[in-house]
């Protein structure tokens, strides 16, 4: 897909998405807003692409800071600092037939969109579940350094993805999020490029 269109119709997806929750928010008879952080690790890894001979994912990191604006029903904006790791050998690179880890850093804006169930548990006590999906917008902010000639200058500056996950909260307000993160864009420069991030993170967090 055309880039400029993923980029016109992610940025309308998340307007709409921030319109939605304001207008929920707003009719709602109680206003429930909760803020939390949330930290864990990732395993990333980027979809078939013709500049790449060899790919795996590794394990990376990531952390934020959210606003859970609803009671049920809610809207989740949030910013992260994430890390994916991935192992890689490149077709043109300075050393042919070496391999080397790659961190991709980016600052990523999610808005999500999520309902919480009001379970019981076995002994009475409360135990809520939660389902969420929505877009993000990521900025790259670097690269690390590596032997195969990858630098930010190679990298797509914009990201856009969906998200979709469960979590969980215990203890009254820890939580621990499971969540899929498909990519939309390519994340190299290349107009011959066509990889795109896929990424599977668990982070453990509170909210407040």
């Amino acid at each position: 897909m055309n880039a400029y269109i993923v980029d016109k119709i992610m940025k309308n997806t998340l307007l709409f998405l921030l319109f939605l929750g304001i207008t929920f928010t707003a009719s709602a008879q109680e206003t429930n807003i909760d803020l939390g952080a949330r930290i864990g690790f990732n395993v990333s890894n980027i979809s078939s692409d013709p500049s790449l001979l060899e790919e795996s994912s590794e394990l990376g990191t990531e952390f934020g800071v959210f606003a859970r604006i609803g009671n049920r029903f809610y809207v989740q904006p949030g910013v992260d600092f994430v890390n994916n790791k991935v192992n890689m050998q490149r077709k043109v690179q300075p050393r042919a037939g070496e391999s080397d880890d790659v961190r991709f850093r980016y600052f990523r804006a999610p808005v999500l969109l999520g309902w919480e169930s009001d379970y019981k548990n076995r002994r009475g006590g409360s135990t809520p579940f939660r389902v969420m999906v929505g877009p993000s917008f990521a900025y790259n902010i670097g690269v690390s350094d590596n032997n195969l000639d990858v630098r930010r200058r190679d990298v797509r500056n914009a990201q856009f993805a969906l998200h979709g996950g469960v979590g969980i909260t215990f203890l009254r307000f820890v939580e621990l999020d499971l969540m899929y993160n498909h990519g939309l864009t390519t994340v190299f420069n290349d107009s011959g490029s066509d990889g795109k991030f896929r990424n599977f993170s668990l982070t453990v967090g509170f909210s407040i």
